[in-house]
């Protein structure tokens, strides 16, 4: 049995409970651990420890998740391999990988939880059946591609990965994501897609343009989403839904490569370079590493995408030269041209070394902006903070400069020798002594890994790189 338990505990791995029936591998059960209730998976049987010590006695189990089908094969090796070799305890990653709410659960709960969608749903068990799929009213609608996304498709199609889809921006590697789960869709009417994206904010905008491309075929209920931003039954419902093998495609940020996917043929991991991918807290783990391990193992497709690659991707998917006849694991597909002849936009970079001494825009920063307020453009310029540093702090007896009106630090301004608060506008002078302890050893603090920072002038990021075109 997985379950997490206390990491200072020292109980191992798996734990034995008595059932009163056989259970197969994967059944999800509530089991006593101490004087609480935990959530539990019944692990592999090879696994599982050996014989009781003289004296002791297994507790029984307190209840069954009948309603949930059991965690198959691959998904238990998917958690046994992260757990291993990210050293991490294997109930901890097990459970770390169910929705919150399911923790939670009772059994009775839980059954009453899978009756309510059955009522609500009415026809929808009769979407993706093979009457539906052959219906020409819902035929996808496919805008045409161009030379470089069918080759890229093509090669997707015929060959098994994985894939490295380097396409700059605009070049519409998004379209042909879409392509390759609609053909996934289409040859296998159990098959599954994991689509990754880093960031929740990009999940709500891919997840209608799925959605408006599938749904009119395979259903409503055929796309979800999973991730930290979505309320607990949100999750719940979703984990369920994929779980089941009602959602078709799962969208979802890096902790939906442990999503449980029975049918799962295909990986897509965007913005694969993406440090959002990797998990700093908990369980530590690479999302995008992952996918390829689950594809792998799992007989999935796995596509990479990226405009700006990152180097081990980049690297192993380097193509055979004569002194490394064999290249990379990975198949590079190369999109360099953009959908619609569109240029990207030139990038100037300015030294502010050869400016004048205290110089915050340069010359040609000026008559760029200049430029464009002639011609009743707009202008942007983006700063990498405001101030010399956002905190001072003193070194022996830790104070900092909190602002006494809110909750947020008072920055170190150090042309004018102030602190500001930038969220009500509080400003006093930077003190000669700690306030606190009276130190005199008080300094400017960014904080690892930025500190560095601190020895720049304020004005180095404004002025480093110049985005505005110029005229022609």
């Amino acid at each position: 049995m997985a379950l997490q338990t206390p990491s200072h505990s020292g109980v191992g791995d798996l734990l034995s409970y008595a059932s009163h029936a056989p259970l197969p591998a994967g059944t999800l059960v509530r089991v006593p651990l101490g004087r609480r209730e935990v959530l539990g998976v019944v692990w592999d049987a090879e696994e599982a420890t050996g014989e009781l010590p003289d004296g002791a006695t297994l507790r029984a189990l307190t209840g069954v998740l009948e309603g949930v089908a059991p965690l198959d094969a691959h998904w238990r090796r998917l958690v046994a391999f992260a757990a291993r070799y990210y050293q991490r305890a294997l109930g901890e990653v097990a459970l770390a990988a169910l929705p919150p709410q399911l923790r939670d659960l009772q059994p009775e709960q839980l059954a009453r939880r899978l009756r309510r969608p059955a009522k609500e749903t009415g026809k929808a068990g009769k979407v993706g059946t093979t009457e539906e799929l052959g219906d020409p009213q819902n035929a996808i609608q496919n805008i045409a591609l161009s030379a470089e996304q069918e080759s890229a498709r093509a090669r997707i199609s015929a060959e098994k990965g994985p894939f490295l889809l380097f396409g700059s921006t605009g070049s519409g590697k998004t379209e042909v994501y879409l392509r390759c789960v609609q053909e996934m869709l289409e040859a296998d009417a159990t098959a599954q897609a994991l689509v990754m994206v880093p960031e929740i904010n990009l999940t709500p905008q891919l997840e209608e343009r799925f959605v408006g491309r599938f749904a009119p075929r395979f259903g409503a209920g055929a796309v979800v989403s999973l991730h930290s931003g979505m309320t607990n039954p949100q999750r719940l419902k979703s984990w369920l839904a994929a779980h089941s093998g009602a959602a078709r495609i799962v969208l979802g940020t890096r902790m939906a490569v442990f999503a449980s996917l029975p049918g799962l043929k295909l990986i897509v991991v965007d913005e694969e370079h993406d440090p959002s991918y990797k998990q700093q807290e908990g369980a530590r783990y690479s999302a995008r590493d992952l996918a390829i391990w689950r594809g792998r193992e799992q007989g999935a497709k796995v596509l990479l995408g990226s405009a700006t690659p990152s180097l081990e991707s980049w690297h192993a998917s380097r193509p055979p030269t004569p002194e490394d006849p064999e290249g990379g694991r990975y198949v590079r597909l190369h999109m360099p041209s953009r959908i619609g002849a569109g240029a990207l936009a030139r990038v100037r970079r300015v030294d502010m070394n050869q400016q004048p001494r205290r110089a915050v825009f340069s010359a040609p920063l000026l008559q760029a902006i200049t430029e464009r307020v002639a011609r009743g453009e707009q202008s942007m310029v983006l700063l990498n903070r405001r101030g010399y540093a956002p905190v001072l702090h003193c070194v022996d007896c830790g104070w900092k400069s909190d602002c006494p009106h809110c909750s947020a630090h008072q920055v170190f301004h150090k042309t004018d020798r102030t602190l500001r608060c930038h969220h009500c506008g509080f400003t006093v002078r930077v003190p000669a002594h700690c306030p606190s302890c009276g130190s005199p050893d008080i300094h400017p603090w960014a904080g690892a890994p930025n500190s560095w920072k601190n020895n720049w002038p304020p004005c180095y990021a404004t002025c480093n790189a110049l985005t505005a075109t110029p005229p022609a």
